[in-house]
């Protein structure tokens, strides 16, 4: 099949991050894939201009539409010329699937009047002239399926719950010798119990959630445990933040910074991985740490019951509670059996249930639903 996937832009997101990866299964099952998006986001970040040569090392076929910039009259203007250039686009590509990944997009195939398909990957969206109920929509959680309900009255019939999924590259660690390497090249010891965030260093991320949970552990706990933030851009606002607290809770000698990057040699070296986001959907970075064999955190929000069952493959706190987070940090940290099983019970998951073969095929039964040609 030939599959128009339309993506406002390319930027560091779950949904640029998703989108690549569903780029991949669907080459690697012999589709062809056209990515129809406004391009990169205008960032000092070497990540977003991996993300594009990914696309093009896939073999997706990359078409860019102007974005509005400027006043509000040039705005206008590029926007009512950009809708004719997605339209003439999405014509050329003459795809037998349309496939909206930023929602906000559904208003172009709903003008064409053809059939097409969106994922609804954020639950916080709200009703949007821009934004038109689809042939079927896939939602990525029961969170999601729900919201697309009673947001925008879609059918029950009418939604597919697609789950995430991730790479198995996740599931091979890397040497030990690499670990070592890694360590020494951010100076991280190598005798402690290494608990790790990858992601925005933001509050909606939870960060400071994480930090006030650091604080309350005791010293014994402490001196056995280090604790890495990736994620940061030096010397941009949420580094200075995350630095900020850090150095003010006195915490920041059991702390490492990094600065995002492919986040799977770190994943290698965690024992713990904790995401304390105050909301969030279906967090790929959970897949991630479960593939790479780390006892997995996270917050009691959207997704976390379909990816974690609570003391078996991972373990879950209440939205925004500290103390919850510190004991459970205490007891990883402490109970090298109780880690180690909640480690391999989680990877185990991830690679039945969360790879992008596994997404990829249930992503395929929807487009069944709906195709063009």
């Amino acid at each position: 099949m030939k599959i128009a996937l339309l993506l406002s832009r390319i930027e560091q997101t779950g949904v640029t991050t998703h989108t690549l990866d569903l780029t991949k299964g669907l080459i690697d099952e012999g589709h062809e894939v056209f990515l129809i998006t406004g391009g990169k986001v205008q960032e000092d970040n070497n990540r977003i201009d991996a993300f594009y040569e990914q696309f093009i090392s896939l073999g997706a076929q990359v078409k860019i539409f102007k974005t509005p910039k400027g006043s509000l009259i040039n705005k206008a203007i590029v926007t009512v010329s950009s809708i004719f250039n997605i339209i003439k686009l999405i014509k050329s590509c003459n795809p037998d699937i349309i496939h909206a990944q930023s929602p906000y997009m559904t208003f172009i195939p709903w003008l064409m009047g053809k059939n097409f398909t969106t994922t609804i990957h954020n639950t916080k969206l709200k009703k949007n002239i821009k934004f038109k109920n689809p042939t079927h929509l896939i939602a990525i959680s029961k969170e999601s399926e729900i919201m697309s309900q009673k947001v925008f009255g879609i059918s029950p019939k009418d939604i597919t719950i697609v789950n995430h999924g991730v790479s198995e590259r996740f599931g091979t660690s890397i040497s030990e010798s690499k670990k070592n390497q890694l360590k020494d090249k951010f100076k991280i010891p190598k005798d402690k119990i290494i608990v790790g965030f990858v992601g925005r260093l933001t509050k909606d991320k939870g960060c400071d959630i994480l930090f006030n949970a650091i604080k309350k552990l005791n010293d014994t706990v402490l001196s056995q445990s280090h604790f890495i933030f990736v994620g940061s851009t030096k010397d941009s606002a949420d580094h200075q933040w995350l630095r900020q607290n850090l150095e003010e809770k006195n915490i920041d000698i059991y702390c490492s910074i990094v600065d995002f990057q492919d986040p799977k040699p770190f994943y290698d070296i965690f024992d713990i991985f904790v995401l304390p986001s105050r909301f969030e959907s279906f967090p790929l970075v959970i897949l991630e740490a479960m593939m790479s064999e780390c006892a997995t955190v996270r917050s009691q929000v959207e997704g976390a019951l379909e990816q974690i069952h609570h003391g078996v493959n991972g373990m879950l706190f209440p939205n925004e509670d500290v103390n919850a987070l510190s004991l459970i940090l205490q007891k990883l940290i402490l109970n090298d059996a109780f880690r180690t099983e909640l480690a391999n019970k989680g990877k185990s998951k991830a690679l039945k249930e969360y790879t992008i073969p596994v997404m990829t095929k249930n992503t395929l039964k929807v487009y069944d639903k709906i195709r063009l040609n």
